[in-house]
């Protein structure tokens, strides 16, 4: 009995919550609709685990409407476009898989192919699919939003601009910017193990002064 309590609590020692990074493609051109990323990176983790993407695309190609992940079709957390011409879609988009470690990422847009993308993705264990709270669609000069993050949380925010070059974060992490031809601005943000903190700010500032622009967030934490 001993033994076993032992083998018990050690189990419950490993089976932790956890949000890893695994890969982020750069900007990449395609004109595909849908496109796809064959065999990205998805963790290292095999057994059931959810998978995170953040998506940049652009050239107006209408919203993001199907994700596919491993074969797997994604559930669409929150997505939107740069104003009303939609120069830019961003997305935040979640999959259980089981035992894989990477897989083809298929992205589908509604109106037209786009000219690049940039994409980002994370393996979640022991999380919920349901996220902890969302902000945006913000399409104001600089997007901005509040969030709540639950303890050991995790939070990804995604944004875009067109006639910009670069994004300046508060309230994450930058991790990923890029300026691409056309003059679009493309970004990333995100943390992992954050406190707890009901109402957070994330703001999003692109160079310049853009006439489209977009920012979104999600938020996740322990099933």
């Amino acid at each position: 009995m001993f033994q076993n309590n032992l083998l018990m609590a050690a189990a419950s020692a490993k089976a932790e919550f956890a949000i890893n990074f695994a890969a982020n493609t750069g900007v990449v051109s395609t004109t595909s609709n849908p496109f796809t990323v064959s065999g990205m990176d998805l963790g290292s983790t095999g057994g059931t685990k959810h998978i995170i993407l953040a998506i940049n695309t652009d050239a107006e190609p209408g919203p993001i409407n199907v994700v596919t992940i491993a074969g797997v079709t994604a559930t669409i957390i929150i997505e939107e476009g740069t104003g009303v011409y939609k120069q830019s879609q961003t997305a935040i988009v979640i999959a259980e898989v089981t035992g894989v470690t990477s897989g083809d990422v298929v992205v589908t847009n509604t109106s037209s192919n786009p000219n690049r993308y940039a994409i980002s993705s994370f393996e979640m264990i022991l999380g919920s699919a349901t996220p902890t709270d969302t902000w945006g669609p913000s399409t104001a000069a600089a997007p901005s939003g509040t969030i709540d993050i639950v303890e050991g949380g995790f939070c990804v925010s995604v944004a875009a601009a067109l006639t910009s070059s670069t994004f300046t974060w508060t309230g994450l992490t930058e991790r990923f910017d890029a300026g691409v031809t056309n003059s679009i601005a493309q970004g990333q943000a995100w943390d992992t193990e954050m406190s707890a903190e009901t109402g957070r700010t994330i703001t999003a500032t692109p160079s310049g002064s853009p006439s489209q622009r977009v920012g979104i967030g999600a938020s996740f934490g322990p099933a």
